[in-house]
């Protein structure tokens, strides 16, 4: 077929028409820009970026942490009243009462002022004793020379190293202090002697409120006394007192920095 005949045909223009439609419709297209895929990192991951950001925090030189107490001591008093029995003395019971008052120069460190004054009763053990002198004679057992104390007065130094918190019947949150503290003083005892005496103690303190608390105390003191025997002989002693108390303290003036 000649070049004219397919330029009368019209087949090469109807072939580069469709050319031209299939370009027309590429540039119509419409092509989405893809988003960025983005990973979540590792919980190691996150924890290392948050330490490395550590390395640009300003030092805080002006900061300081300061334990924080319920129950606020520093410069104030406490005042406390109780009753105690001694533990440790087979032949004599002593019940007696006690007043203490205290000045806390820090929040662990105080001053204490201790006076107590008893009464002393004997025992079962001593009441058969005395009832039945034979049987004391011929086991060469008697109460004549034991010392019992009528009270005593110490200046002693006390430390708040512990404080906590505990449940009360799993209702409500008791704060507390425990304490201890040494010091000496004197003794009086039933032979109308005043006796030089170290004293050691330790008491738990739980808090009502920032001027009331409930507290218990446990403690020794030890002197020498001196005591007449069943052959009217005078002997010296080393003697013990092991004391349990229980009573309040209240402490003033009212705490304003807390």
């Amino acid at each position: 077929m000649a070049q004219g005949d397919l330029e009368d045909s019209g087949a090469a223009p109807s072939a580069e028409k469709d050319v031209e439609e299939l370009y027309d419709k590429e540039d119509t297209k419409v092509v989405k820009p893809k988003s960025p895929v983005v990973k979540e990192a590792k919980p190691a991951e996150k924890e290392a970026q948050n330490l490395s950001d550590l390395a640009n925090l300003a030092p805080f030189s002006d900061v300081a942490v300061i334990q924080r107490r319920f129950l606020p001591k520093t410069q104030r008093f406490e005042a406390s009243v109780g009753a105690f029995t001694n533990l440790n003395n087979p032949f004599f019971n002593a019940i007696g009462v006690s007043a203490r008052m205290a000045y806390y120069l820090r929040e662990r460190y105080a001053l204490e002022a201790i006076a107590a004054f008893a009464t002393t009763t004997t025992r079962q053990v001593t009441d058969d004793l005395e009832s039945r002198p034979g049987c004391a004679a011929c086991t060469g057992i008697t109460t004549d020379n034991v010392i019992t104390s009528k009270g005593f007065y110490i200046l002693a130094f006390k430390w708040n190293p512990i404080y906590g918190k505990i449940t009360w019947l799993n209702k409500t949150i008791v704060p507390f202090d425990l304490n201890f503290n040494v010091g000496g003083g004197l003794t009086q005892t039933t032979e109308d002697e005043s006796v030089p005496t170290l004293h050691v103690g330790t008491s738990q303190v739980f808090a009502w409120s920032k001027a009331v608390a409930f507290r218990w105390d446990l403690y020794w003191n030890v002197y020498q006394a001196t005591a007449t025997n069943a052959k009217n002989q005078k002997e010296t002693l080393n003697q013990n007192d092991l004391f349990l108390g229980i009573g309040m303290s209240f402490f003033f003036p009212e705490a304003t920095y807390r």
